[in-house]
């Protein structure tokens, strides 16, 4: 849960592209990192990429799906979705 602290703290400091980076060579060097998976959904939605991030959040819940952060991706996954509803 540290290392997904970290990177939020990132993301929250608008530096999304090197949470980014750091999330991915992270989860390389060790494949057993699958909160990294739903951090990694909100950095590209702070970079403005949502339907990738939507993807990776539903990624995140199928491999864990009562993961620490399961109930915050479905959560967001919910918000994001009220959000597109709003839009149309």
């Amino acid at each position: 849960m540290g290392r997904c602290r970290h990177y939020l703290e990132i993301i929250a400091a608008g530096k999304a592209e090197e949470a980014v980076a750091g999330l991915l060579r992270e989860m390389s060097a060790d494949p057993g990192y699958r909160g990294g998976i739903f951090i990694l959904s909100l950095a590209f939605d702070a970079m403005g990429h949502r339907e990738l991030a939507q993807e990776i959040a539903r990624l995140y819940l199928e491999l864990e799906p009562s993961g620490y952060w399961a109930s915050n991706a479905c959560a967001k996954l919910l918000e994001w979705d009220a959000d597109a509803n709003q839009v149309k």
